[in-house]
């Protein structure tokens, strides 16, 4: 009996064949471009708004689903005027990375169910021939991805009349920092600021094309690129509350986890383990330079075995316990840190 699970390999052939032409050519109001900005941070304006004068943070919400059908079904249910974007975490090579093999990375997937790699392959200005590579602290932005299939798992073909289209904002990540305090930290500033330039240059991409609203998946997370989850998530909290430009900005962040059961702190201890054991490495650090097999994508080993628990909490549970209601609000009555000023909002 034939699996009802389609290759890989299979459906990106059919969504290079026929899907992205027939886009192209009946779907013309949602043309499939994109553009990318070098340096966001320098190069776009923070644009103010009224409702940013309060300070107000947004509400945070922690959530376990496919990060793209979740934006559409947030979309729908909140019925705002402007659409919400969705962060991915960019191949900074080449458009959608190896989505035409078997690769299991969350863009590659999307642009086997979506005509993401020919927005991304596509700049708007003509006089740029390709947005690839995209520098450091780069980002592209797709206004009109059009998705036609369901998640991976069997890669549904859609109803046209259920096709949607939605925004991608693409970055890539730092890949597999060095780390230090048993891989709980940035061992190195330089990548720390770097990663956190990435993330704060995709949120000046949101305020730049008006979105108040986004959607953030494990960026930075899993086996790919294993930046140190509880630090991430704090570098993210830091930035929506602290944050001069940002903060009062964004009305509400959905972090959406594709894999409730992955850690990357069980990979990188684990990691740091397997080195330790083989005597190929000093104490004191875990560095993003292993000779070990690493495969793309957010869901690999990522830590539901019987050695997980507290000792290597997942993703979902250290953004849920960072973005927590209470410690929110109990933060927010502390001064600022950096400098001595009360966030305290009226």
């Amino acid at each position: 009996m034939p699996s009802s699970k389609p290759k890989p390999s299979e459906v990106a052939a059919e969504t290079k064949k026929r899907y992205i032409p027939y886009i192209r050519e009946y779907y013309t109001h949602w043309p499939a471009q994109s553009y990318m900005v070098a340096q966001p941070l320098a190069e776009l304006s923070w644009v103010v708004s009224t409702t940013q004068l309060s300070l107000t943070p947004p509400e945070f919400h922690i959530c376990h689903a496919d990060p793209v059908d979740f934006t559409l079904r947030w979309q729908q249910h909140v019925q705002i005027p402007t659409r919400i974007p969705f962060l991915c975490t960019a191949n900074d090579k080449r458009p959608g990375g190896d989505w035409e093999t078997g690769v299991v990375g969350y863009e590659e997937r999307l642009c086997r169910r979506s005509n993401l790699s020919a927005a991304l392959g596509t700049p708007v200005q003509k006089e740029v021939s390709s947005n690839y590579p995209i520098p450091s602290s780069g980002v592209v932005y797709s206004k009109h991805v059009v998705v036609f299939r369901g998640p991976h798992d069997h890669y549904k073909e859609m109803e046209e009349t259920d096709w949607f289209q939605l925004p991608i904002i693409s970055v890539p990540a730092v890949r597999w920092p060095k780390l230090s305090h048993m891989g709980s930290t940035y061992a190195f500033e330089v990548e720390k600021e770097l990663m956190r330039d990435k993330m704060r240059g995709a949120l000046r991409m949101c305020n730049w094309e008006n979105h108040d609203y986004i959607v953030i998946a494990d960026f930075g997370l899993g086996n790919s690129h294993r930046n140190p989850p509880m630090e991430l998530a704090q570098m993210w909290r830091d930035i929506f509350l602290y944050d001069p430009d940002i903060r009062g900005y964004f009305k509400h962040v959905a972090f959406v986890f594709e894999d409730i059961h992955q850690s990357t702190s069980r990979l990188i201890i684990d990691d740091l383990a397997k080195k330790t054991k083989g005597g190929s490495s000093s104490s004191g650090g875990s560095s993003s330079r292993s000779k070990s097999k690493v495969h793309h994508g957010s869901s690999s080993g990522g830590g539901s075995g019987s050695n997980s628990g507290a000792a290597h909490p997942t993703d979902f549970e250290i953004f849920e316990t960072i973005f927590a209601a209470d410690s929110i609000r109990d933060i927010l009555t502390r001064p600022d840190p950096r400098y001595g000023i009360s966030m305290l909002t009226s």
